[in-house]
């Protein structure tokens, strides 16, 4: 099966809420001793997201989360310092992390931020392991410049080391869901195994929270359901969504269909909005009441 399955924006729509991400560190540092002494220095209630910051870094790419989070102090001018967090996934070792994450730490931290000191956490649930030892700004010099140390703390955090399958249920429900899913999509045998109790940890969310929650996870993994093959493991997920009362799988596919189709309309319509043509010629060429084409046009 080809596993090209799109990590980042799934990574994003869990990760993005500051909520999350402290329960993730906090979670990790159990293991992870220097993201523990890290989480000593700050305090995670004063975690915010850096707005836009997965959007276009200027030439340079894309990041996936940032954050700026607060000193844990009781001294006033010492508890408003601020730390930021670049927050980056990666589904297979990398060679070229380095150099994206100064770059996106130059853009987010210093030239928006005024140049903050940095934590740079990169996320990683590949199939192959991989230590990041140490590392240096500049590996292919000769070794004098190797002392040029990088321009924020990098750690790394495997899913795989972050929670044990007993603990699935005392997890909180969306990050529980999100670990099993990020855990295992490699491994279908064991995602179908624990698969089941997260979702079973959803029913204690609202409906349609876990609805919407239950249906990006199975937009993530979908590929496991294509397969002839993988029938049962379909059905046992689709059980799985109905004794909850959540949509089922092929309402969640008829839902992501219609949208792509109702966004190809969209460009479509743009399009000619870019050739000049009015609201009334568009309107007969694409079948859209003038007044949806009028209200795309004012969104354009």
């Amino acid at each position: 099966m080809n596993q090209n399955f799109l990590h980042d924006p799934y990574v994003r729509s869990v990760f993005k809420d500051p909520i999350r991400t402290a329960e993730l560190l906090r979670l990790a540092a159990r293991k992870n001793s220097n993201l523990a002494q890290f989480l000593a220095t700050v305090n995670l209630d004063t975690l915010r997201e850096i707005p836009g910051a997965f959007s276009d870094v200027v030439s340079y790419g894309y990041s996936d989360l940032a954050f700026t989070v607060k000193i844990e102090s009781d001294e006033p001018k010492q508890a408003e310092l601020l730390v930021g967090i670049l927050e980056e996934h990666k589904s297979y070792p990398e060679s070229a992390l380095i150099p994206q994450l100064v770059k996106y730490w130059y853009e987010i931290m210093v030239r928006d931020q005024k140049n903050i000191p940095t934590v740079a956490i990169v996320l990683y649930n590949g199939k192959e392991s991989w230590k990041i030892g140490n590392t240096t700004m500049f590996p292919n010099y000769p070794e004098y410049y190797h002392k040029i140390g990088l321009p924020f703390i990098l750690e790394l955090v495997d899913v795989g080391d972050i929670f044990s399958e007993n603990e699935i249920s005392q997890i909180s429900p969306k990050i529980a869901l999100a670990l099993v899913a990020l855990k295992y999509v490699f491994s279908g045998e064991k995602l179908k195994k624990f698969l089941k109790p997260a979702i079973a940890g959803l029913k204690s969310l609202p409906h349609a929270e876990a609805e919407d929650f239950l249906s990006k996870t199975y937009v993530y993994l979908k590929q496991w359901f294509n397969d002839d093959t993988k029938e049962q493991f379909k059905m046992d997920f689709k059980k799985c969504s109905e004794v909850y009362g959540y949509k089922s799988i092929a309402e969640v596919e008829e839902e992501e269909f219609a949208e792509k189709m109702a966004q190809r309309d969209r460009d479509w319509i743009k399009a000619m909005f870019n050739i000049g043509l009015s609201d009334e010629n568009i309107s007969a060429v694409s079948g859209y009441p003038a007044e949806t084409i009028k209200k795309i046009r004012e969104q354009h």
